[in-house]
């Protein structure tokens, strides 16, 4: 039992770490020993406590059902067939929930993971009898389904994987919001060709070194690449390489309380993930030491709207970024690896365009100042073309260095 309330604390502090929710809002649930876990009505998630889960039943009242959530009849049906279920308040999701009847992503993530979310809509989108029949029918076939100016819902095999989920929703409606705001062409992002990626995989505290500082470097990364958003949680992957071997962290980012992995692979051996792949032909073809793949939303709004634009590269538009990086190069997700090497190599950072950001250094620090400073770098540009949108500031590219444009 404690486990079990231990993972739904976890789970619930990182949304909120994440601005899922707000301080009290959104709900948990947890099948566990036949026994079902759901977060009280009104508790706070991101501080919750083993007396604010309660077990009311999986097929008839028991203690705490009162005291249960107001969405409990939905999760209790939910749970006949999935492990875990979370509903949240996602703001980018609420949002896109607004223009679309249906969520289709455009990003890598949300293509693989999610291909479509249904948008539904309710005349009670609280806790309603209608909504304890439609959204459990929905959860059967799609692992997340949005009501209509109140949140997603998500439903998988464990706390982690539904959490999984609640990210990609969320990452990728932030994305998809942006580029109608900024009124992107969309008509080339919709054909891109990315790569195959194998479903979701709890994480099992897998530890390929035993040094301890290593160890703490990598976790040090993974918990700013959650914070910072680089990357949504359990996705993204860092390495650092030892000799012919690299140890490698699959599912980067990720909270100091929520565990992953740390592999060794070797440098040489034939792997089918395209991830894995990437990190070792790195190792291959240069002097690197450590390598970072993060999937920043707003690196991939600009990376998207670029290639709708035919245009090779991000030019920084601020002073920081315009001096570490006069331009950021721009390929397609299905470009050559040697090629894409030899662009991150020479630039520190390559942005595959809806899939993700290749960086390498001599340090996981190294990699993820780079990763962290594209962030900035996308969210200055992005933000500064909705306020030209709205009339605020002139013609962004006045604001771009022109040594980017010949770098």
């Amino acid at each position: 039992m404690y486990e079990i309330k231990k993972q739904m604390i976890n789970i619930g502090k990182a949304m909120l770490a994440l601005d899922l929710q707000n301080t009290h809002s959104g709900n948990i649930s947890a099948l566990h020993d036949r026994e079902m876990y759901v977060t009280k009505t009104g508790s706070m998630k991101g501080h919750l406590k083993e007396r604010d889960i309660v077990i009311p039943g999986i097929e008839e009242p028991k203690s705490g059902l009162f005291q249960a959530s107001s969405e409990t009849g939905t999760h209790r049906k939910i749970l006949k067939y999935a492990r875990s279920a979370i509903h949240a308040h996602s703001l980018p999701t609420t949002l896109v929930s607004f223009l679309v009847e249906e969520i289709r992503p455009f990003d890598f993530l949300g293509k693989r993971y999610l291909y479509s979310v249904p948008v539904v809509e309710f005349e009670y989108p609280v806790g309603s009898l209608e909504m304890e029949e439609k959204i459990p029918e929905i959860l059967r076939k799609k692992p997340a389904v949005v009501v209509k100016k109140h949140g997603p819902f998500v439903r998988a095999s464990s706390l982690n994987e539904a959490f999984f989920f609640l990210c990609i929703v969320d990452y990728s409606s932030e994305i998809l919001l942006h580029l109608k705001i900024l009124g992107a062409d969309l008509s080339k992002s919709s054909n891109l060709c990315y790569p195959e990626v194998s479903r979701y995989k709890n994480p099992y505290s897998f530890k390929g070194t035993e040094d301890k500082e290593l160890i703490s470097q990598f976790q040090r990364t993974s918990s700013d690449a959650f914070e910072l958003k680089l990357s949504p949680f359990h996705t993204g992957s860092l390495s650092v390489r030892d000799g012919n071997q690299m140890i490698y962290c699959p599912n980067l980012s990720s909270p100091e309380y929520i565990k992953n992995d740390l592999m060794r692979i070797e440098i040489d051996e034939d792997r089918e993930d395209f991830f894995i792949r990437l990190h070792q032909t790195v190792y291959r073809y240069s002097s690197e030491k450590s390598v970072i793949f993060t999937h920043s939303p707003y690196a991939m709004i600009q990376s998207l709207e670029m290639v709708g634009e035919g245009c090779d590269r991000i030019i920084p538009v601020d002073a920081e970024g315009g001096y570490l990086y006069p331009a950021i190069p721009v390929v397609l997700p299905d470009e050559e690896m040697r090629v894409l090497v030899e662009k991150a190599v020479k630039y520190k950072i390559v942005v595959l365009a809806g899939l993700g950001a290749l960086a390498v250094g001599h340090t996981p620090g190294d990699t993820i100042h780079h990763s962290s400073s594209l962030r900035n770098i996308c969210y200055l540009k992005s933000k500064l073309q909705m306020m030209n949108k709205v009339g605020i500031v002139g013609d962004v590219a006045t604001y771009v260095d022109e040594r980017g444009k010949n770098w």
